[in-house]
């Protein structure tokens, strides 16, 4: 199956701006799609969470056919 994966907020300054249609085996995880594409999401100090079709969810779920990956840094501020 295909899906999009893109960086947002920090994230893409570390990993690029670029979308990346990438080809994963049906079952496949958040976190196995960004490590597929080498990101190590549990070593980045920035990463904050992932969102799939616009709806944030937890780096565990299931992904399907044609849906669209977002990977956001943390957020600061005050």
């Amino acid at each position: 199956m295909k899906v999009t994966i893109a960086m947002r907020g920090t994230l893409k300054k570390r990993y690029g701006t670029e979308e990346r249609i990438v080809e994963v085996p049906e079952g496949t995880t958040c976190s196995q799609a960004l490590e597929a594409i080498g990101i190590k999401y549990q070593e980045d100090k920035g990463f904050g969470f992932v969102s799939v079709n616009s709806m944030r969810c937890d780096i565990e779920t299931e992904l399907h056919d044609g849906d669209y990956l977002k990977a956001f840094s943390k957020v600061y501020g005050g």
